[in-house]
């Protein structure tokens, strides 16, 4: 075991060198300068093999999110990437009940060779009913610091609408999902029905300051795992690093909340399933 130990402290004291000398031949910075660097970052879901076969199934298994995030139109150049830490049990708990439902994400700095835990998302459980109790997520560095919080609030025509908030509860971001989208209410991989935009606005100013577009990613994905996207985000306008920070988790925040459920166990997409095994197999005995 001492062998062991020994070969640990070995293995973290070489990383830490390899990441401090990425440092000072400026490969690597840290992850509130790397947001400042760039205008806009691709959150990419990652597709769950067993979430995606049990749903085909007619029987989802929910696993443990994970998403990338890179640079804006490199989609090779990944910066960060996020890793859903929520318990087994509550994970398939969301299935029943997902407003009230707890999840926690970790948040890694993937610049350059290596990555370093960088931001924390903290999600609590909440007795949550329409307008009651609405969803909030919290969001802290690595040190504990908090950065600030998101909101869904409510809205009493169904609008899109999600709130970025300061430390010290100020509202300073809005995200504008407007009242119909069709991609919303009907997802495809074509057209404009692939997508879902959102404005960001900054409270401030009032000035419109980014966007973050929802997108399908391929119809073979959407067939596959169409609880699986891609979303664009602009936000060459947010001077803050923090607020970009937010709104990168934000993103994930979204997905959660709307489109983190994968549709391949519902009624209708079984029938189209078992149509197709049947026109290839033939009817079961």
């Amino acid at each position: 075991s001492c062998h062991c130990q020994s070969s640990t402290q070995a293995a973290t004291s070489c990383a830490t060198m390899a990441m401090w000398v990425q440092e000072q031949l400026g490969i690597r910075s840290t992850p509130l300068e790397c947001l400042t660097q760039m205008d806009g970052i691709k959150v990419r879901e990652k597709v769950r093999i067993i979430e995606a076969v049990s749903a085909l199934l007619g029987q989802e298994i929910e696993m443990a999110n994970m998403y990338k995030v890179f640079s804006k139109g490199n989609a090779l150049d990944d910066k960060f990437y996020a890793v859903e830490q929520t318990g087994p049990l509550f994970r398939n708990l969301k299935m029943l009940f997902g407003d009230c439902t707890p999840w926690q994400m970790d948040i890694m700095y993937a610049e350059g060779l290596g990555a370093t835990e960088a931001f924390k998302v903290d999600r609590p459980f909440s007795l949550t009913c329409c307008c009651i109790n609405r969803p909030v997520a919290y969001m802290k560095d690595v040190d504990g610091n908090e950065i600030g919080s998101l909101h869904d609030p409510w809205t009493c025509c169904g609008g899109l609408d999600f709130t970025v908030r300061d430390p010290a509860g100020t509202p300073v971001l809005a995200l504008d999902g407007g009242f119909f989208q069709p991609g919303f209410w009907c997802p495809m991989p074509c057209g404009e029905m692939k997508n879902v935009r959102f404005k960001v606005k900054d409270l401030e100013s009032g000035e419109e300051v980014g966007s973050v577009t929802k997108k399908v990613p391929s119809a073979l994905k959407f067939m596959f795992a169409p609880d699986v996207d891609d979303y664009n985000v602009d936000f060459s306008g947010v001077a803050k690093a923090e607020h970009r920070a937010l709104l990168m988790a934000m993103v994930i925040f979204i997905d959660f909340r709307y489109f983190n459920d994968n549709s391949n166990d519902g009624d209708t997409r079984q029938n189209v399933i078992g149509t197709l095994r049947e026109s290839l197999t033939g009817p079961s005995s």
